[in-house]
């Protein structure tokens, strides 16, 4: 090994990796645009063999960055100055409690692998996110996300019962059996969701499930404007008890798909909603609220997952024209146009492309700009300055991980940022754990 943390050769032979080619699969980040190195990789199977890790590592000085999927999209999970990486992926256990109605999971539990599980039971997950095949269940509590569903169940904060972790000073919560009812004091185990790790690293999460839906239907719009797309969904979610998702379809993204839309292509773009209902029911609310236009509506699974695909393949289709820089930006609902049409802007104006899309149900415009990086540093900063005037956020669900740090200073206070700094030197005291993110060390 390049580095020895005195580690007994039980754990070091199974849980450390040191060959550079299989270590470069870990280091470069979703998007290409992010590549980091480190000489040394470690993949715990359990929580008691990662919290011996972090000890050790902190004993001898070290550090390290922890990785779940590896889908940051906002650099969090590329070991940028030689940490050593920290990988959850063989925390994978699954146990479900259908008298709860809770599961209890690995942190390294990707999304689709508890979805699969938990439908044998009869149940789902409130949140669900289109990287459903990669991201993990430690790393979406990590950064709070949120996804296509959050207007109906939440983000991650809401749908979480427990977490077992382990602090940057090695202190520990062991994981437990389900308690749907705790009030035994402030939960410390709180401060970690939506943390990035920059106290400590997550081993497992006890989750809320739910009853998995009887039916369920998707139904596109074309669109004249985002205004419109607005004022359709405010009609829907004050009328429509059992929406479960509101998405925005930019027009300059969806005409990178490689076929043509079952929709007529309009300049303002699409608008996709999801509905807990049957057709007959949804089609009877739609004439009562005189939204008797255009509808592309499927209601059996196929067609159900075929119509989300063109929501959800957008970002594929963007990483084809370029390594996107990607802006996961939250403002007030009615200042989504605002937003969008200065995104697309500032950035003809610099020669960069921009593809936009996002949750329109939550506030939530992802905007994807595409050119040269002095570019993108100049355009994503005016939009953020102007995410800022808006009263908004610079991050709604993909977290600041590196490539927003110096943002954080113009929505978070000086005495915020003092008493963030306070709190790590008690938790993750010397910056053990995911030290440059976030906030520099």
């Amino acid at each position: 090994m390049v580095r020895n943390l005195d580690l007994p050769r039980s754990i070091t032979d199974s849980v450390s990796v040191t060959d550079p080619d299989i270590i470069a699969h870990y280091c470069r980040d979703w998007t290409g645009r992010v590549v980091g190195s480190t000489d040394l990789l470690l993949r715990p199977r359990n929580h008691a063999e990662l919290v011996e890790l972090v000890r050790h590592v902190g004993a001898h000085k070290e550090r390290i960055l922890v990785q779940g999927g590896n889908t940051s999209l906002a650099g969090g999970s590329v070991p940028l100055n030689n940490e050593i990486l920290l990988s959850t992926e063989r925390l994978t256990t699954i146990k479900v409690d259908p008298a709860s109605m809770t599961a209890s999971v690995g942190a390294g539990v990707k999304l689709a692998d508890l979805q699969s599980e938990i439908a044998r039971h009869g149940l789902a997950f409130g949140v669900d996110i289109a990287s459903r095949g990669s991201a993990t269940l430690g790393g979406m509590t990590a950064t709070n996300a949120g996804g296509i569903h959050v207007l109906r169940y939440g983000p991650m904060a809401d749908n979480i019962v427990d977490l077992s972790y382990v602090f940057g000073d090695g202190s520990t919560k062991e994981p437990r059996e389900a308690l749907l009812k705790d009030a035994t004091g402030p939960s410390m185990a709180r401060l970690l969701v939506g943390s990035e790790g920059i106290f400590g690293i997550i081993t497992s999460v006890t989750l809320r499930l739910l009853a998995q839906p009887q039916s369920r239907l998707v139904a596109i719009t074309p669109l004249q404007s985002l205004e419109e797309g607005i004022s359709i969904g405010t009609k829907l979610r004050g009328d429509v008890a059992a929406i479960s998702a509101i998405e925005f379809l930019g027009p300059e993204a969806v005409q990178l798909a490689p076929s043509n839309p079952p929709w007529a292509i309009s300049p303002g773009g699409a608008l996709l909603i999801e509905v807990l209902s049957e057709a007959l029911t949804f089609a009877d609310q739609l004439d009562k609220l005189g939204l008797d236009r255009e509808w592309v509506i499927a209601d059996d699974p196929k067609r159900v997952t075929d119509l989300w695909s063109w929501r959800e393949e957008i970002p594929g289709w963007i990483a084809r024209v370029g390594k996107p820089l990607k802006l996961d930006l939250s403002v007030p609902i009615n200042g989504l146009p605002n937003l969008y049409q200065l995104a697309q802007m500032t950035a003809k104006e610099a020669g960069v492309q921009c593809y936009c899309f996002g949750h329109l149900g939550d506030g939530n415009l992802h905007v994807n700009l595409v050119g040269e990086d002095r570019s993108l540093e100049r355009v994503s900063r005016s939009i953020y300055q102007h995410v800022v005037d808006l009263a908004g956020a610079i991050s709604a669900e993909h977290g600041i991980g590196t490539l927003k740090k110096q943002e954080l200073s113009i929505v978070q206070s000086a005495a915020e940022r003092r008493q963030l700094t306070r709190l790590i030197d008690i938790f993750n005291p010397g910056r053990v754990i995911n030290p440059n993110v976030m906030m520099d060390y």
